[in-house]
């Protein structure tokens, strides 16, 4: 009976893993708004969300659209190794120590740039967060468990 409860207790933590795998690979592919938006809709996003004018300089319009299209491919790689945890176990463990360290170093950057505090303290956190519960999740799923 233990047994059984505690492999039920591995399975779930695996639909779970799959499941966050995927949140986190949806939340990443909203990105493709930023990619995709005309120049004027990320300056008024900037406005709004109280960082400034938007430059003009190339290199702004550049910087936002392949950063957001890095997020939108990450999202994509999240999805694709959700269909199959056993076989990309090594990969999602590398992830979900990048997301950690993207995590600090965001938090880092923001406080050197002086973003606003809110988004000091929303984005880097929650980039670790979501790589500690990762990891966390791997840890007690079965290993070469398939299923979606």
């Amino acid at each position: 009976m233990v047994a059984q409860s505690r492999y039920l207790f591995v399975r779930d933590r695996s639909r779970y893993l799959i499941w966050m795998l995927r949140l986190i690979g949806m939340l990443d592919l909203v990105a493709i708004f930023a990619v995709l938006a005309p120049r004027t809709w990320l300056a008024r996003i900037n406005d709004g969300l109280g960082l400034g004018e938007f430059p003009v300089a190339p290199i702004a319009g550049y910087l936002a659209r392949c950063t957001s299209f890095w997020y939108v491919s990450y999202g994509l790689l999240l999805w694709f190794v959700s269909y199959d945890i056993g076989k990309y176990r090594a990969l999602i463990t590398c992830l979900a120590a990048m997301l950690i360290a993207q995590g600090a170093i965001m938090i880092g950057i923001d406080l050197a740039v002086r973003m606003p505090i809110w988004w000091t303290v929303t984005e880097g956190p929650c980039c670790a967060g979501f790589g500690i519960v990762l990891l966390a999740l791997q840890r007690g799923s079965r290993d070469g468990e398939r299923q979606c």
